[in-house]
């Protein structure tokens, strides 16, 4: 599966989260996202890295779409890459212009989550294919 995103999420220097802490923050805070534990564990096995699932509720078919982020680098834990992108229903497949959608959705809303914490941490976009 192709990257459909690179971002920096990079926590204030007095913040005490790491950027995945963050995402589950923003999913736990934010209506319409949810923090998938099991899978972002099972993820984070499977990719060898920091990982994590987030599961966007939508008002289309498929209802709810499921985004994979991990780290790209040991070395630089706030550089994450979102890599899949798709509905937990098979029979409702994303079309690739549906996933970089979902991408910038998850973007705006990310973006909306931090302008609420000022200082908290900052979101640079990478690539947006």
């Amino acid at each position: 599966m192709d990257t459909i995103l690179r971002i920096a999420l990079t926590p204030a220097d007095t913040a005490k989260a790491t950027p995945l802490e963050l995402l589950e923050d923003f999913a736990d805070a934010t209506p319409g996202w949810h923090y998938l534990e099991d899978e972002s564990q099972h993820y984070a096995s499977e990719k060898g890295v920091d990982a994590c699932i987030l599961r966007r509720q939508r008002g289309g078919q498929p209802r709810y779409v499921d985004m994979a982020f991990s780290a790209t680098d040991p070395d630089h834990p706030y550089q994450l890459e979102l890599m899949l992108v798709d509905a937990p229903d098979a029979e409702h497949q994303l079309a690739p212009d549906e996933r970089q959608q979902v991408g910038r959705t998850f973007v705006a809303a990310m973006r909306d989550y931090l302008d609420d914490r000022p200082g908290h941490a900052t979101l640079k976009i990478k690539a947006d294919e």
